[in-house]
């Protein structure tokens, strides 16, 4: 089939351009051939190695540096701009030019602009993918679910692994697992077998609720029976978390141990900074991880990575799988012991890892991802 990629969303880098690749990739394996619907001028971060078709209906709108008021008026233009661009793709199906379309990316916002577009009278099948459903999201995305549910070629793809739809008495939608994030270009070391100085990273989009300032405090009064060493990546979006960064960059800079790359990292260079470390630190203390899978989670699963983990993050995944350990928020003496442990287990038991990596990576599969999404 011809499936065509519907992408909106513009981001510096990160998961949302990883994951478009998931897509391409696992579609072109399974033998279809992925297109990208994008409106115009859309600065694409990666070359898919895919055809573009651009939407009409005028340009991305992004928030960055943004007032509140004007993050406003944005939205209006935006939501007015994504309900034509809905309406130039379904005229591009209608046309014959694709087989299905999958959103990659949607929030309850996407169902109501679709309500109001010509997309969801679409001729062929469309699927909508939700990277989570937070409590405080839950009654407006059902609210938009129910009211789109008469439109049989709009399909609901909520990426989770939880189930909290159970009452809502929703046919339109299915409850997926996350696929893991591989390196395309490297290959990854299975063994897990690590010999000191043990290298950990903290990677990905830096936000204030990821508890960067804590973790380093914790990291600096640890004491470790080996030497250990730190990169602390982040690509920021907002000023005031590029701020933040910054200054605790300059906070740490005396400590040798501790290297900080503020930057995005893309394709390659983001495959050779994940494959560079031993272990993935990911102290997210925010409540909306129990129900947004961590992109990060499970960039570390196919990646082999051990991980440091907050008890909020996707806690199924430890419950499951021997991978890691989570770490205790209550102090930073607590967390210290929490580091201390982590390293010390990794020097002894990174072995044992091997099998529960396997076993993670075969159940949270791309191939699936893409089976899950068209079934």
């Amino acid at each position: 089939m011809r499936i065509a990629i519907l992408e909106s969303i513009v981001m510096p880098a990160g998961h949302e351009v990883e994951f478009d690749r998931i897509l391409v990739d696992e579609l072109k394996r399974q033998g279809h051939i992925p297109v990208f619907f994008v409106p115009e001028q859309f600065p694409f971060k990666l070359d898919y190695h895919c055809d573009v078709d651009y939407l009409e209906g005028g340009e991305v709108v992004t928030y960055a540096g943004a007032g509140a008021l004007k993050k406003i008026l944005l939205s209006i233009r935006r939501e007015r701009r994504r309900i034509a661009w809905f309406n130039s793709a379904y005229d591009k199906a209608c046309a014959g030019t694709c087989d299905a379309i999958i959103i990659p990316t949607g929030t309850w916002r996407y169902i109501r602009t679709a309500m109001k577009s010509k997309l969801k009278n679409s001729p062929v099948p469309v699927y909508m993918i939700f990277h989570g459903i937070n409590p405080k999201e839950q009654p407006k995305f059902e609210k938009q679910a129910h009211r789109i549910e008469a439109y049989k070629q709009i399909h609901l793809k909520i990426i989770t692994l939880r189930n909290d739809f159970q009452d809502s008495g929703l046919h339109n939608i299915d409850l997926i697992q996350p696929p893991v994030f591989k390196p395309q270009d490297m290959p990854v070391n299975k063994d897990v077998h690590i010999v000191p100085p043990i290298k950990i990273g903290f990677f990905g989009q830096f936000r204030k609720e990821k508890n960067l300032g804590f973790f380093l405090e914790a990291f600096v009064k640890a004491k470790f029976k080996v030497p250990v060493e730190l990169i602390v990546q982040g690509a920021t979006v907002k000023p005031e978390d590029a701020a933040l960064f910054e200054n605790l960059a300059k906070e740490y800079a005396a400590y040798s141990n501790i290297t900080f790359w503020h930057k995005n990292l893309i394709g390659v260079e983001w495959q050779k900074a994940l494959l560079s470390v031993d272990a993935i630190m990911m102290p997210y203390a925010a409540e909306r991880y129990r129900y947004h899978w961590g992109a990060m989670l499970f960039t570390a699963i196919g990646f082999y990575k051990p991980i440091l983990i907050s008890p909020e993050l996707n806690p199924e995944i430890l419950r499951k799988y021997k991978i890691g350990m989570a770490i205790n928020l209550n102090s930073v003496d607590d967390f210290c012991i929490c580091l201390e442990d982590f390293i010390a287990d990794l020097v002894k038991n990174a072995d044992g890892y091997k099998e529960n990596f396997d076993l993670a990576n075969a159940e949270y599969s791309q191939t699936a991802l893409i089976y899950n999404i068209l079934k």
